[in-house]
C-alpha cells in the first residue's frame, strides 16, 4: 500500500478545493510539522543526533563502564550541551544546536518560517468570509460571493491531490466566485528563482485532477518582510531564463502550455506590517463578534512578537 493509500485510510481525504477542512486541523499539521523535522525538538537532526549519542557512549573513557556508567555520563554530555545551547534573550540569533524545550520553542516561536506558516494555517481556516473579500479585494477583483475553504501545506492536501511537484504554503479558494489564492508566506526572506512557475505548476495540476473548476482566476500573493520591487513579467522573464539555462532540470516548467497559465496568474505582494495595519483597520471599520476579534488581535501579536520585526 502506498504512502499517500495509508494516509487517506487513517486521516481521510479531500476530493475537490470546495471542501472544508475543520481548524482544528491545524493542530495536527503542527504535529506533523515537528514529528517529520525532529530537528526543531532535537536541535539538530535525528542522525546527527543518533551519532552523537553513540559517540559518546563508545568513547574510550567509558570502555568495560556498566549501562549506567554509560547511561550517567551520556546524560552529562547531554545536559550539558543543552546548557551551553540554551540562550536567555528572546531574539539570540544563536539557533543550532542540541537544546532543551524551553529553547527549542523559542527557535520555533520567534524563527521558524514553517511554524508561522501553521500558525496562519489556523489564522485563516477561522477567518471569516467577510475579511477573506475584502483582505483579498485588495489584490484581484472578484464576485464577492460564495464561502472560502482555505489549505496548508498538511499531509491531507497531498496525499489527496498527491502533488509531489512542489510544496505550497497555503491555498486560499472559493468556488463560487471560481477564485484560487496561492499565500506565499516569507518571514524575512526573498522570492525563489523558480516560485512563480512552481504556483503556475500547481494551478495547471488541480485544473486537470479536478481539485478547482476550469479557468479560475489565480492570484499569488507573496506576504513577508518587504513587498515585491518588480512587476510580474520581470519577474516571470527572470524565473524563465534561469530556466533556460538549466535546461534539463527545470524543462518541465519552460511547456508552452504552463506559461499560458502564467499569463492567466495574477501577483501581487503585502508586507506583514501592512498586514496587521489591515486587520486593525477591520476592527475598527466593522461590527465584528468577540471571536473574530481575539482571533484578529492574536494573530497581530503573534506576528508582532517574530524575530524578524526586532532584529
Amino acid at each position: 500500500m502506498k504512502a499517500a493509500e495509508k494516509y487517506r485510510r487513517v486521516f481521510g481525504s479531500i476530493s475537490h478545493l470546495k471542501d472544508q477542512i475543520p481548524w482544528t486541523t491545524g493542530l495536527s499539521n503542527m504535529v506533523e510539522f515537528l514529528v517529520w523535522e525532529p530537528q526543531r525538538v532535537l536541535g539538530i537532526s535525528k542522525k546527527q543526533y543518533v551519532n552523537q549519542i553513540i559517540e559518546w557512549a563508545t568513547s574510550p573513557e567509558l570502555k568495560d563502564k556498566s549501562l549506567e556508567e554509560i547511561q550517567k555520563e551520556v546524560n552529562k554530555k547531554l545536559n550539558q550541551k543543552m546548557s551551553e545551547s540554551e540562550q536567555l534573550e528572546t531574539y539570540s540569533t544563536q539557533t543550532t544546536g542540541i537544546c532543551n524545550a524551553r529553547e527549542a520553542v523559542r527557535r520555533v516561536k520567534f524563527f521558524s518560517e514553517d511554524y508561522l506558516n501553521k500558525e496562519f494555517d489556523i489564522f485563516l481556516s477561522l477567518c471569516s468570509d467577510s475579511y477573506l473579500n475584502l483582505f483579498y479585494a485588495q489584490f484581484i477583483n472578484f464576485d464577492q460571493s460564495g464561502s472560502w475553504s482555505t489549505h496548508g501545506n498538511s499531509g491531507i492536501f497531498e496525499y489527496s491531490t498527491e502533488l509531489n511537484a512542489m510544496f505550497m504554503d497555503n491555498l486560499s479558494y472559493n468556488h463560487e466566485a471560481n477564485i484560487l489564492i496561492a499565500n506565499e508566506l516569507k518571514l524575512n526572506g526573498k522570492k525563489n528563482a523558480d516560485q512563480i512557475l512552481k504556483y503556475c505548476l500547481m494551478y495547471e495540476y488541480l485544473s486537470e485532477i479536478g481539485f478547482i473548476d476550469k479557468d479560475a482566476k489565480f492570484l499569488l500573493l507573496f506576504i513577508g518582510g518587504s513587498v515585491l520591487k518588480e512587476d510580474k513579467q520581470s519577474l516571470v522573464d527572470q524565473e524563465i531564463a534561469m530556466c533556460q539555462r538549466k535546461p534539463e532540470k527545470y524543462q518541465h516548467l519552460l511547456r508552452p502550455e504552463l506559461l499560458e497559465v502564467v499569463t492567466h496568474l495574477e501577483v501581487a505582494s503585502i508586507t506583514w506590517q501592512s498586514l496587521i495595519e489591515f486587520n486593525n483597520h477591520y476592527l475598527n471599520d466593522n461590527e465584528i463578534c468577540q471571536v473574530e476579534q481575539k482571533l484578529l488581535q492574536g494573530f497581530d501579536q503573534s506576528l508582532q512578537s517574530k524575530s524578524f520585526m526586532h532584529l
